[in-house]
């Protein structure tokens, strides 16, 4: 069973770091910059081609998709005309169109199409969804998320002005971020029915594209929201995430290792702390065996800043989705996340690029 890696940058890494920790098989890189290629492929013990027609004539069963998030179109579709599982990073395909031909052709399709879904291992992200199914804060009527991060820290092996981080042509300045962040907003809030958007380049960052983006959304429920993502902020805490609903509140800062309840029936606050994440022994188990990974690691990747939990890595979070992708693959369970899901991302993240452009309210 051969897999193929298309992509040696930060993410690329991570897939081929947890694939050849699971002894999927033969696991191989495609990476078309021949010195990057050396490297990677060296650092992991494997083959590696510069040349994506070589690459994809190994005949590996499965392609996972790690380049910049506008070249995955050709990637993902070279891997479907053969009939071959796929996973793919967020966004899966950065066009609708090709988005909604997938989605089409999900049901049907024989192999596994494996949406990026990292960030629902991360126990507050669990934590949220869980607590707003069961209905601890009551209907949730306003959500508010903000993200901000400084693009020259998130690889700081390269210059930020060279990998895609920083050219909105390459799904860069944001781009990759909100789509990232909806995701989750979406898993946790039901259907957006409505975003008005607004976008900005406030820094000085030698950037192609925006550095800020703020987001008004409407859902489905009648809740309101707001997002705010940028890529300038230094020494910040990263994510804060705050939710009002009929009955209390939920508030998250990036920094922490517990979320925040209050409870208007009790009128009291309490911490929940990640271990009441219902799978918080499967996370610890899995930040284990990747603290075993980091330490042979020969390569860098990016940096996620978290809170300051010895037990506990988000780069647990890629492994679990790996291991699920891999497993799929063999038949030993299904992928838990469908694809309908990865076209409502892409669907509102089209229409944010639309409000922006168009400097209007966008309905879906």
């Amino acid at each position: 069973m051969k897999w193929l890696v298309v992509g040696g940058g930060s993410m690329g890494r991570r897939r081929l770091r947890d694939l050849t920790y699971l002894n999927a098989g033969e696991v191989l890189l495609f990476e078309p910059a021949p010195g990057r290629c050396r490297e990677v492929a060296e650092a992991f013990g494997i083959r590696g081609f510069d040349n994506f027609e070589a690459a994809i004539g190994e005949s590996p069963c499965a392609v996972v998709v790690s380049a910049p998030p506008t070249l995955h179109e050709a990637y993902v579709r070279a891997a479907m005309e053969r009939g071959l599982h796929v996973f793919a990073e967020v966004p899966f395909v950065y066009d609708l169109r090709m988005a909604r031909e997938i989605a089409a052709r999900a049901g049907s399709y024989p192999g596994v199409l494996g949406v990026s879904h990292a960030i629902r291992y991360y126990p507050p992200y669990r934590i949220i969804h869980d607590m707003l199914a069961d209905g601890a804060i009551g209907k949730p009527l306003y959500i508010e998320c903000s993200l901000g991060n400084y693009l020259p820290d998130w690889h700081p092996y390269e210059d930020y002005r060279k990998f895609y981080g920083g050219d909105v042509r390459m799904g860069g300045a944001g781009m990759d971020m909100i789509l990232h962040d909806m995701a989750p907003i979406l898993w946790w809030m039901g259907p957006v029915t409505s975003v008005l958007a607004r976008f900005s380049k406030l820094s000085p960052l030698e950037v192609q594209g925006p550095d800020n983006q703020d987001v008004l959304l409407g859902f489905a429920t009648g809740a309101r929201g707001y997002f705010h993502n940028d890529i300038i902020e230094r020494g910040t805490l990263g994510r804060h995430v705050r939710i009002a609903g009929e009955t209390g509140s939920i508030e998250w800062r990036q920094d922490q290792t517990s979320l925040r309840l209050f409870e208007g029936d009790a009128n009291a606050a309490r911490q929940v702390p990640f271990s009441e994440a219902a799978d918080w022994e499967q996370a610890l188990a899995a930040s284990r065996e990747m603290s075993g990974i980091l330490s042979r690691q020969r390569v860098r990747s990016g940096h996620i800043p978290s809170a300051g939990d010895a037990t506990f890595t988000y780069e647990s979070c890629y492994l679990r989705e790996m291991r699920e992708f891999a497993d799929a693959v063999r038949g030993r369970r299904a992928y838990p996340v469908a694809f309908p899901h990865e076209l409502e991302t892409v669907s509102v993240f089209h229409a944010i690029w639309q409000s922006n452009e168009e400097v209007r309210e966008i309905h879906l």
